[in-house]
């Protein structure tokens, strides 16, 4: 059975309620045709991507327009070049971003990532290491993914690996 809007609205308020990393009380949510839209307020960018990420979570949610604002509390304000100093720090001591080769971008606190990476895991890390930094507004990951090896190489790997997997497993 089909969830009306109605029923899709109030599955999706009570995901935000059930987050505990969300102060939804300044959410408002709207269904149109399985179409969510998140409008309002919260006090960091990592509260708005979780709520985004909460209503993809609910059944039969198709699409989700997130239109939250990010109002920083006057004791959160930053400036850009702190805000690039924290990101270019966040990057270096993550393990799984190649840094050196990721260019941070700040404006009126919404930071820009750009560069290239060998792998997605690396962009998804970057952009994770930066999510929480305090005085962020939003986030544009602008790296590109470009793998150093080729097709023909990553057949191999996985022709090798299947090998390996059969053999160990008939042991």
């Amino acid at each position: 059975m089909v969830k009306s809007d109605t029923e899709l609205r109030r599955d999706v308020l009570d995901e935000l309620e059930w987050e505990p990393s969300i102060d939804a009380r300044n959410i408002a949510v709207a269904v149109k045709d399985g179409v969510v839209t998140l409008s309002g307020s919260v006090p960091n960018y990592y509260q708005k991507w979780e709520a985004e990420k909460a209503a993809k979570r609910v059944a039969e949610v198709k699409a989700v327009v997130n239109e939250i604002q990010v109002k920083l509390p006057g004791a959160d304000e930053r400036t850009d070049a702190d805000i690039a100093k924290d990101a270019l720090n966040a990057l270096a001591m993550n393990l799984l971003v190649p840094y050196d080769r990721i260019k941070v971008t700040v404006e009126r606190g919404w930071l820009t990532l750009e560069g290239s990476v060998d792998w997605n895991f690396e962009k998804e890390a970057a952009e994770d290491a930066v999510r929480s930094i305090k005085g962020v507004k939003g986030i544009t990951n602008l790296i590109q993914v470009k793998p150093n090896v080729t097709p023909s190489e990553v057949k191999t790997k996985i022709e090798n690996e299947l090998k390996r997997t059969v053999e160990n497993d008939a042991e």
